[in-house]
């Protein structure tokens, strides 16, 4: 490397190295990764063009690779800057639950995520991710079956080994960096928790669209790119408080989550979400008489 390469790289550096400029350099680059669009990207964060590829440059520079190709005024993302996101994204979720003074993410010695949330209504969130393996210790049947059909489908959602656990999913697709409900299944825990015309209005609709806090909304997604992206499958405990209705009040429930990531028959990637509520949860902090506030009548325990 010439050492003016390496005189301008420390420049960089330096200038990164201060904590409210790594903030603003990190939301420049994961913005135009969500967008794809400098002229967007400018409008969200109220900055100007240059500011933005002053961001960009710096970041590529430190880490010596290129994030985005341009053409024709079009950004790309290419694969470094794909991998580089979900780490900027995990830094400015951090940080920005730790300024609100909310414990959203952390990670424990083997890598799991848990996050622990609550809102200014005093509304509850606490997640704790556990080894796939455990779903063969006290995770119900319909995660156990839906885990074997897939494995035994080879992750194609439309094989008939899918088909008795097809009607517990819900289908996500991922689309500039957006993920999009597209499958609500009959008998899915989303449609008997919600009634079935308000969970099919659900089909097509965003996640973003969703009525959780900005901060929960961003780890539901950091979890399901973390599945579509790496590791294939993921199973969390989960306790909320979500409404059953419109406009409703939120109301307590305890559920575990297995996410798949599977193939459409044309070959494009598709996310699977199961969820079964039940009162076998394993989180940190949470006392068994908030797991045991939903109503014995939700529960999901029964085998399929």
């Amino acid at each position: 490397m010439h050492s003016i390469d390496i005189k301008k790289r420390d420049l960089y550096r330096r200038q990164a190295s201060s904590p409210a400029v790594l903030f603003a350099i990190l939301r420049s680059f994961t913005t135009l990764a969500k967008t794809l669009n400098l002229s967007q990207t400018v409008r969200i964060l109220r900055c100007t063009r240059q500011t933005v590829r002053r961001h960009i440059d710096i970041l590529e520079e430190i880490s010596g690779e290129k994030l985005f190709e341009v053409r024709d005024r079009q950004y790309s993302i290419t694969a470094a800057g794909a991998r580089s996101v979900i780490g900027a994204e995990f830094l400015l979720d951090r940080s920005e639950a730790w300024l609100a003074g909310h414990s959203i993410l952390s990670e424990n010695i083997d890598g799991l995520d848990h996050a622990q949330y609550t809102d200014d209504l005093g509304h509850d969130f606490h997640c704790q991710q556990h080894p796939i393996s455990r779903i063969w210790l006290d995770s119900p049947p319909i995660l156990q079956k839906s885990f074997q059909a897939w494995a035994n489908a080879r992750f194609q959602i439309e094989d008939p080994a899918m088909e008795h656990v097809k009607p517990y999913f819900l289908l996500y697709r991922e689309y500039k960096s957006t993920w999009f409900c597209v499958g609500v299944g009959e008998k899915s825990s989303y449609a008997s928790w919600h009634d079935w015309t308000r969970a099919k209005s659900a089909i097509g609709r965003p996640v973003s669209d969703s009525p959780s806090e900005p901060e929960i909304r961003k780890f539901v997604t950091r979890a399901y790119t973390q599945v579509f992206r790496g590791s294939g499958a993921r199973l969390d405990h989960i306790y909320a408080q979500i409404s059953r209705e419109k406009d409703g009040p939120p109301m307590p429930i305890s559920y575990q989550r297995l996410l798949l990531s599977c193939n459409l028959p044309d070959g494009a990637p598709v996310l699977a979400s199961i969820v079964a509520r039940t009162y076998r949860l394993d989180i940190p902090d949470l006392s068994q008489d908030e797991i045991h506030a939903m109503p014995d009548d939700m529960l999901m325990d029964y085998d399929i």
